[in-house]
């Protein structure tokens, strides 16, 4: 880490940092590393942070942009200027550091903006405040064992036999035997690159041979006219195992639909495009065939004229409006096919 230096510019080199995040900045998600110190009081300096599916941005909370810079970040896709970006201080009462850094890079530009970015803190507070959030998710996630009935947010007059849910703002009120897949399941992945229809689906195949072992185990353990000694938590740890496995089940399935549609997308895009393509060449070559023959009937023309004797210009005189330069006017429409409406150019391929 070196001591923080204001840069003369917004942009700076991929391969001034890319050591950085291939070894000091490390993979997993959430890692930090501070190419800059910051300022006590003022600001956290140049942080690189990890972010999902390899993802890196590198923020500095010390750069106060430019004019110069603004322009750079309307071009340049990686870079961002946020609103007070490098000026605004720290949302948090009593903390007078910048609050709004300005993104430096972002390997992924096209992914949604980063809390570091829009949440209006600086890098410390942001740090404590998401540690915070983690901590209330585990205590939850600790509280509610996995195959048991989430409890209600709160249940009134009529709702007594509904569990009250809070989604997108929205309070919605579930059946009491609703099972609820909240995002990816541990031992789960997300589709992405690399992970399509062929690797869900050979996990997806996996996972279901193992719950189908697991609930028939279940179901033996399970008989009491058969093991009168088994405990209820033997069989309560069997019954949670066989959930987790259709929950991971249940979860792939929809990533293998999902992935599914992707591919029926872009081979529809593909074969769109190619369509265009193939209609654009004909075209092409049909304007040029078009504009040959036109130039030769032309030719043959006026040969067959000076063959009967007449004198082309004095021919054009009896045409209205030759006076003007309309007939040279109708010859040119002639010459220039291009401008004639062709029917085929609307119609749009399915």
């Amino acid at each position: 880490m070196s001591e923080y230096q204001t840069s003369s510019s917004i942009y700076i080199q991929p391969e001034e940092f890319a050591q950085d995040a291939e070894i000091k900045l490390g993979r997993a998600n959430g890692n930090t590393f501070q190419r800059k110190s910051g300022v006590d009081n003022d600001h956290d300096g140049q942080i690189m942070v990890r972010l999902k599916k390899k993802r890196f941005i590198d923020l500095d909370y010390g750069l106060v942009p430019s004019e110069n810079d603004h322009e750079i970040a309307k071009e340049v896709p990686h870079i961002y200027v946020p609103a007070g970006g490098g000026r605004s201080t720290c949302a948090t009462k009593d903390c007078q550091r910048i609050g709004v850094p300005v993104l430096l890079y972002d390997s992924e530009p096209n992914e949604p903006m980063s809390l570091y970015l829009r949440g209006g803190l600086c890098f410390i507070c942001q740090r404590n405040l998401n540690e915070k959030r983690r901590t209330q998710r585990k205590r939850k996630a600790d509280r509610q064992p996995a195959g048991e009935v989430m409890p209600s947010l709160g249940s009134g007059f009529g709702t007594g036999n509904c569990n009250r849910f809070k989604f997108n703002d929205h309070i919605l009120d579930l059946n009491p035997e609703a099972v609820v897949i909240n995002g990816p399941v541990d031992g789960a992945r997300t589709r992405g690159p690399g992970y399509r229809c062929p690797e869900i689906g050979t996990d997806l195949l996996r996972i279901v041979s193992e719950l189908s072992h697991e609930t028939l185990s279940l179901m033996q353990h399970s008989s009491v006219s058969q093991n009168v000694n088994v405990t209820a938590s033997s069989i309560n740890a069997m019954y949670k195992k066989a959930f987790l496995s259709v929950s991971k089940a249940t979860f792939l399935l929809t990533q293998w639909k999902a992935s599914w549609e992707e591919c029926i997308q872009n081979t529809a895009a593909e074969a769109a495009a190619t369509s265009e393509s193939v209609d654009s060449r004909g075209e092409v070559a049909a304007s040029q065939a078009m504009l040959g023959g036109i130039i030769a009937n032309k030719t043959n023309s006026t040969a067959t004229m000076q063959d009967h004797g007449f004198d082309q210009l004095g021919y054009m005189e009896h045409f209205p409006g030759a006076a003007s330069g309309g007939g040279a006017h109708a010859m040119q429409t002639l010459m220039m096919p291009g401008d004639t409406q062709n029917n085929n150019d609307h119609i749009e391929g399915v």
